[in-house]
């Protein structure tokens, strides 16, 4: 039996891999603790749950060590790791086959259902508490909703070895990941200035977002495909990438949806932009990733308001994934609802990334005690996300 040793990197092998021995079956304990942060990134060795209680403890909650003028200083790192982890989901959403478009149709559903799901359900809940059906409660329950809505691939990726109802099972827990970049920013369009607008008014913003995304991601393909050196081509890859996340904060849109439309781009036009912007990226998107990690645990601020939505929150989200995933699996006849709903379960890192930039583009009172349980319910369903792992069967 061959063994993938991907697990020593977030994100995969990359040249320095070559020096390490491969991975021994004593190893392979790691394995139930990889999952995938995301579409389009390799399984990562449960990255939220090392990385965000650092966080917290160099955090202002705890120690102080970075504080909340360092957090804000950062603000520009977390839009370009955004941008790099909307890239990465575009370029690995490349639907070519009807049975690709069948899955992704059955992943839009499932995370469609979650979203209504768990934000009704806590739409009911902060009116039981005494918080009126106005916009603050309506936002909360939306932002949780959306954040709860993205899931991981389970412990073994789509590309090892495993059943045909295993790889599906994991590719449509991928692909659900779309659906709440999207609608996020929507979010981000009509509450981050501040007054609030109106929802056709956002729409034109989400397009004025795709398209300041196509905009640069064409731009970039113009220098690097022309670049004369390896080295010259870094540069410009690391650029566009930065010029994506840096504009995209700037003019008050989303980050992830523009590097997403940059990513789809990259696939369709003409070369090998997508591989050379994967190959490259994969360099910046260990330090980049552990940096959002670390900053979004060090934001949390415990509060009662925290406590008391992170545990239902936990239970909202099973609930939305396991009714979802059932409704999901009536647009395709493979894959059975226990099967795809025990991949539903590990939410990945992009619900805490979603979190965090919605906390740091919509400041209001609320949004604060929002990231802190969704963080916290992230590592909670990752706990969860263990006890009931699937079990798929490996080929010797």
């Amino acid at each position: 039996m061959t063994q993938r040793d991907d697990w020593r990197e977030m994100g995969g092998l990359d040249a320095l891999d070559a020096a390490i021995p491969s991975a021994t079956p004593a190893a392979s304990w790691w394995h139930p603790l990889r999952t995938r942060a995301a579409l389009g990134l390799a399984p990562v060795v449960a990255p939220a749950v090392v990385f965000v209680p650092i966080g917290l403890v160099l955090g202002p909650s705890v120690t102080n060590v970075l504080t909340p003028a360092a957090l804000a200083s950062l603000d520009a790192v977390v839009g370009v790791a955004l941008a790099v982890l909307g890239v990465f989901v575009g370029l690995a959403l490349h639907l070519r086959a009807a049975r690709e478009w069948r899955l992704f149709a059955a992943a839009g559903v499932e995370a469609a259902v979650t979203i209504l799901t768990v934000g009704g359900a806590f739409l009911v809940l902060l009116e039981t508490w005494g918080m009126p059906l106005s916009l603050p409660g309506a936002l909360v329950a939306l932002a949780l909703g959306i954040c709860a809505s993205a899931s991981s691939a389970s412990s073994a990726a789509s590309g090892e070895a495993g059943s045909t109802t295993h790889a599906l099972a994991v590719r449509i827990a991928d692909f659900d990941d779309v659906l709440p970049i999207v609608v996020s920013g929507l979010i981000v369009v009509m509450f981050g200035a501040g007054t609030p607008i109106p929802p056709w008014a956002a729409v034109g913003w989400l397009l004025r977002t795709a398209l300041l995304g196509a905009g640069v991601a064409v731009a970039g393909w113009l220098l690097f495909e022309r670049a004369h050196s390896r080295a010259e081509r870094n540069v410009f890859i690391a650029g566009t990438v930065a010029l994506l996340g840096g504009t995209a904060s700037y003019v008050g849109v989303s980050p992830l949806l523009a590097g997403l439309v940059a990513g789809l781009l990259w696939v369709w036009l003409p070369g090998h932009a997508d591989r050379v912007v994967r190959e490259d990226l994969q360099r910046v998107q260990h330090p980049l990733i552990v940096v959002l990690l670390l900053v979004a645990g060090a934001s949390c601020e415990f509060s009662r308001e925290a406590v008391w939505l992170s545990l239902p929150l936990v239970l909202f989200r099973l609930t939305g994934k396991l009714v979802g995933g059932w409704l999901a699996t009536r647009l395709q006849g493979v894959v059975t609802p226990s099967e795809l709903g025990m991949h539903l379960i590990a939410p990945g890192l992009l619900g805490i990334a979603l979190a965090l930039h919605l906390a740091q583009v919509v400041r209001t009172a609320t949004m604060a005690p929002v990231l802190t349980a969704v963080v916290v319910a992230t590592l909670a369903s990752e706990a969860l996300a263990l006890v009931l792992r699937p079990s798929p069967e490996v080929e010797a």
